[in-house]
């Protein structure tokens, strides 16, 4: 790969896992793995009020990484990136899971083992 199309790729990786990076904004996408969301219900998903999700959402939809449609009075959010859709999934599985469950079970004895040392 040239250097030229590496710093282009690199850019796009970064703007993209950004735009991930809020934990708002990782819920709402994780909350779209099962399928489109009608706002209201997508909100009570991510454990976000209206103007939250709709803040948050905004800045998703400029990403490309979800779409809206409006139907009469309602909207309703998907996820739109492939991308967006594969990494919610690798990281669904390694902290949602139930081997992350077990160890976030036993990651309070680490920190304090970390922080007596």
């Amino acid at each position: 790969m040239k250097v030229q199309d590496l710093m282009g790729a690199s850019d796009r990786a970064a703007a993209f896992l950004r735009a991930l990076a809020h934990p708002a904004r990782l819920r709402v996408v994780c909350s779209l793995l099962d399928g489109e969301c009608a706002a209201g219900e997508l909100a009570g998903k991510a454990r976000l009020r209206a103007p939250a999700l709709s803040q948050q959402a905004a800045i998703l939809e400029a990403e490309g990484l979800i779409s809206r449609r409006r139907s009469a009075q309602l909207v309703y959010y998907r996820l739109k990136s492939p991308h967006a859709r594969a990494l919610a999934r690798l990281l669904h599985g390694a902290f949602c899971g139930p081997a992350a469950r077990a160890g976030a079970r036993r990651a309070p004895a680490t920190v304090a083992r970390r922080r007596a040392a």
